[in-house]
């Protein structure tokens, strides 16, 4: 699993938060992988809709607010 913390707003970013990402993952495993804790707020995971900041298209998008605060994170779940 290759992961990346994204500095892009979450609206310039092609993804479809209801596309599951390609891959073997689960969602436990996405949210370890991000570095992201859900007992601080609310995740949200998509799947990319064109290839993205060195990214495959389906590669994850795991969004995490908190607050006014919104992080995230790319992971490719297909990388080994």
């Amino acid at each position: 699993m290759r992961v990346a913390l994204s500095h892009n707003k979450i609206d310039a970013i092609p993804v479809d938060f209801r596309a599951d990402p390609d891959g073997s993952w689960e969602y436990d495993a996405l949210a370890r992988g991000a570095g992201f804790d859900e007992r601080w707020g609310q995740m949200t995971v998509g799947a990319l809709t064109k290839p993205f900041d060195g990214f495959p298209e389906g590669a994850a998008v795991v969004a995490f607010t908190s607050g006014s605060q919104c992080s995230v994170a790319l992971v490719d779940c297909t990388a080994g």
